[in-house]
């Protein structure tokens, strides 16, 4: 999970997409048109509520979309959409209804988002790519959206723009619609896993891979430690526990052996010598000055920056693993 950054212009911009005044599917009208089919209704208050906070709960940062819940539930209002079991009754579903996910996710919105967030690998995980395709004129997302705060259990933050995280389907499937909270867990956009903690294969199984390369790959341990800094932080430990727990990006991560006996190799051979040497066939035989960034890019195989670690699956790991190797 690598921190997306915020962006309160382009929040704006989503929750404008919904609420453009006079149009037949904004919420406001929407809301509205409800109301006026129930005049007598025991939710006519909740719904109320719903629209005089619309533009807020659409563009809340995850803390106050916390807050929200917070009040939401101090209204009373989260009993009156869940039943005793904790699932969505008629009017949950019908607040659910209202706010439309499934035609967001179908429909030109949601590519809009994604064209705008400019991820390319699972938020969560970075195992796998978060691509669109066109195919007949229409376009198709290739992955999910989860909802950081569950919308079986908090139906109207299913469309909040800080509440749509770009990711696999074995994240989202994998990911408990239990209720989460920041204070336990690592969110997207306020915590960083890159920052937290970092992938390291263990003295032990690379010297086992060394003794032979062509057969000992599947000796190597890949483990996520957390960063020497937190050692003792007990409240960013759990995270990263709970994290891990969720997941289970380390056994996810198993399956990348390959790529980290690839990655040690290089180090060994990749000096700074080696590089040099790339750098002046470039500049002599191509015309080309590479930088710093592009010869890592170029020999890690994937992105290094830590900027760019959501633009292509494994960056992280490739980038944690050529540090330990010396590689970059």
């Amino acid at each position: 999970m690598i921190r997306i950054n915020k962006n309160k212009v382009k929040a704006n911009d989503f929750a404008n997409l919904f609420l453009k005044p006079g149009g037949k599917y904004a919420l406001t009208t929407k809301i509205d048109d409800w109301l006026a089919a129930n005049p007598k209704h025991r939710g006519r208050g909740m719904f109320k509520y719903l629209k005089s906070n619309i533009n807020h709960i659409l563009t809340a940062e995850p803390k106050d979309l916390e807050l929200i819940i917070q009040e939401f539930d101090k209204k009373g209002y989260r009993t009156k959409i869940l039943n005793k079991k904790g699932k969505l009754n008629k009017l949950g579903k019908e607040i659910e209804d209202l706010f439309n996910y499934k035609g967001f996710r179908k429909g030109t919105k949601a590519i809009w988002l994604t064209n705008e967030l400019k991820i390319k690998s699972c938020t969560y995980c970075n195992s796998q790519y978060t691509l669109t395709v066109k195919h007949n004129n229409k376009t198709k997302l290739l992955f999910h959206l989860d909802h950081f705060y569950p919308k079986s259990v908090y139906p109207y933050l299913s469309l909040s723009y800080y509440n749509l995280i770009p990711c696999c389907a074995s994240c989202n499937m994998s990911k408990s619609d239990k209720p989460y909270v920041i204070e336990e867990n690592i969110h997207p956009y306020e915590d960083s896993l890159d920052e937290i903690a970092k992938y390291n294969a263990t003295s032990k199984s690379l010297a086992q891979f060394l003794l032979n390369v062509n057969k000992n790959e599947n000796k190597i341990e890949l483990l996520l430690n957390i960063r020497t800094k937190y050692f003792g932080d007990l409240k960013t430990e759990k995270k990263l526990e709970n994290y891990k727990n969720e997941f289970k990006v380390e056994t996810q991560y198993q399956q990348f052996k390959d790529v980290v006996g690839d990655t040690y190799l290089k180090g060994l051979f990749y000096n700074s010598n080696r590089k040099m040497e790339l750098i002046t066939f470039f500049k002599k035989h191509k015309g080309i000055t590479l930088t710093q960034e592009m010869i890592h890019r170029f020999i890690v195989g994937n992105y290094t920056e830590d900027k760019d670690l959501l633009k292509r699956p494994l960056a992280k790991l490739m980038k944690d693993i050529s540090e330990d190797f010396k590689l970059i």
